[in-house]
């Protein structure tokens, strides 16, 4: 897997696989309310900085 800047990630509301410091790979997606934030899956009132990024591989 080759993770990438987050400068690059789509912010279209797909869900993609980030990195963020101190914490395990995790699923977000860009989300636009409040201004725009990057957001857990499955966390609706959280946010979070990403510092780098993966497309989700494939399902089994």
């Amino acid at each position: 897997m080759i993770w990438q800047s987050m400068e690059n990630a789509p912010q279209d509301g797909r869900e993609i696989l980030a990195l963020v410091e101190g914490a395990t790979p995790m699923v977000v997606y860009w989300s636009e309310w409040l201004e725009g934030h990057w957001q857990p899956l499955g966390h609706p009132w959280r946010e979070t900085s990403p510092t780098r990024w993966a497309p989700l591989p494939p399902p089994p």
